[in-house]
């Protein structure tokens, strides 16, 4: 799903034995004006980066920052243990940690010799 208002952030995705890792950049957005939410296998990452407020003496001859409200969301392929999710921002980067679930990492069953 993707909704947006002029604007829509960036995303990579990565994958390692324990977890999925969701990287956005969000650029001039405040930490407090973005949320994260975990249902179904869906992550939903949504937000609002506020329009300046133009000086009135001021002419501008191009326009090309964008603002808005913006929703991104993405299907994992597995399972996640939505207790241990965790979301960090740090320089315009919202990074979402998705811990699998136990059942997502697979087993492995040692194989014992006669």
């Amino acid at each position: 799903m993707r909704t947006f208002r002029g604007w829509t952030p960036t995303l990579d995705v990565s994958e390692n034995k324990d977890a999925f890792v969701v990287k956005a950049e969000i650029p001039g957005v405040d930490s407090k004006d973005v949320s994260v939410a975990l249902e179904n296998q869906r992550l939903t990452i949504k937000g609002e980066k506020e329009h300046e407020k133009e000086d009135k003496d001021e002419h501008y001859y191009r326009m090309e920052r964008t603002y808005g409200t913006f929703a991104r969301s993405i299907h994992l392929p597995a399972s996640i243990d939505g207790s241990k999710v965790t979301a960090g921002f740090k320089n315009g980067v919202l990074t979402v940690t998705l811990p699998k679930a136990p059942a997502a990492k697979g087993n492995v069953i040692p194989v014992k010799a006669e």
